[in-house]
C-alpha cells in the first residue's frame, strides 16, 4: 500500500479513530476492494492519542497492518485531537479556514476525490463518534463550494453512506460481506493493543473495545443484518437522500436474492 495518491479513489471511509473502519464498515472495504478492484481508502481523523490502551505509535502500526489486510489503495491520518472531533477546541486559534478542522477534512475531499464517502452514524456513545459524523457530513458539502478555501478546486462524492456504530438505525441497505468475513476479522485483529487485555497493553480501568464480548457483539450484529437479508453476514448502511432508480424492476432483478427472513420492525 502506498500512500502517494495519483488516481481517484472510488469508496473513501472517514474513521473518527484508528481501528473503528474495520470494526463497522471493513466488510464493505474488503469486498469492494477484494472482489472487485475499487480503489478503496480510509482516511483516520485522530490518532487515538487519548486510548486507555496501547499508544500511538503501536496504533498507527496496528493501522498499517491492518490496510494490508483489508487491500486498501491509501491510508492515512488527519491528526485531528482525540476527543475534541467536531468541537472547536482550538478556541479561534486557527488563523486560516484550511487548517480547521472542517478545512482539513474538505481539502481531503478534493484531493482524494472519491465517488463514495462513508461516514459514521451519528448517534453514539463516544463523543467523537457524532462529531465525526456532523464534520464529514458538513465537509462534503463544503467541499462543493468554489468560494470554501478557493485555492483548492471544489469537489463533491457522489454518494455518502453512514455505517453504523454501537446503535442501531433501521438500514437503506445491507451488504453481504459473508465472502470476505474472515478478512474484516483479520483486520479487526490486528488492533491488538486495543481488542486484548494483556500485560503488555495493560490499563487501569477496562474498555468497551477490549471486553470479553465486543468483537463478538460485532460479529452477532453482522450475522443479524445477514439474516435479516438472507445471507450469513451483512453490514447496514444508512442514505439520507433518496435513491432515484429509473427501472425498479431490473434493480431487484439484478440482486437475484429471495425473500429475507426477517423483517426489522415498525418504527
Amino acid at each position: 500500500m502506498s500512500n502517494k495518491h495519483t488516481a481517484q479513489i472510488d469508496v473513501l471511509a472517514y474513521a473518527p479513530h484508528p481501528d473503528d473502519a474495520e470494526l463497522f464498515c471493513g466488510g464493505l472495504l474488503a469486498k469492494l476492494a477484494r472482489q472487485y478492484g475499487y480503489r478503496t481508502a480510509v482516511v483516520d481523523l485522530s490518532r487515538g492519542e487519548l486510548s486507555t490502551q496501547g499508544t500511538v505509535a503501536i496504533r498507527a502500526a496496528e493501522a498499517a497492518q491492518a490496510a494490508e489486510v483489508l487491500g486498501l489503495s491509501h491510508r492515512e491520518n488527519l491528526g485531528l485531537p482525540d476527543g475534541g472531533i467536531g468541537r472547536p477546541q482550538d478556541g479561534g486559534a486557527a488563523s486560516r479556514v484550511e487548517d480547521t478542522q472542517l478545512g482539513r477534512v474538505v481539502l481531503s475531499l478534493r484531493r482524494l476525490r472519491p465517488e463514495v464517502v462513508l461516514a459514521p452514524y451519528h448517534a453514539d456513545r463516544h463523543p467523537d463518534h457524532p462529531g465525526a459524523s456532523r464534520l464529514v457530513t458538513e465537509a462534503v458539502f463544503f467541499s462543493g463550494l468554489a468560494k470554501f478555501i478557493p485555492e483548492a478546486a471544489p469537489f463533491r462524492p457522489r454518494a455518502l453512506f453512514y455505517y453504523q456504530l454501537r446503535f442501531a438505525f433501521r438500514p437503506s441497505f445491507v451488504v453481504d460481506i459473508s465472502e470476505v468475513y474472515d478478512t474484516k476479522l483479520a483486520a479487526i485483529r490486528c488492533f491488538r493493543s486495543q481488542i486484548e487485555r494483556s500485560e503488555e497493553h495493560a490499563s487501569p480501568l477496562p474498555t468497551l473495545v477490549s471486553s470479553a464480548l465486543s468483537v463478538s457483539s460485532i460479529s452477532a450484529r453482522d450475522e443479524y443484518y445477514g439474516a435479516m437479508a438472507g445471507v450469513r453476514f451483512a453490514e447496514p448502511y444508512l442514505v439520507r437522500a433518496p435513491v432515484l432508480l429509473d427501472d425498479p424492476v431490473a434493480f431487484w432483478r439484478s440482486l437475484g436474492a429471495g425473500e429475507p427472513l426477517m423483517y426489522p420492525g415498525e418504527e
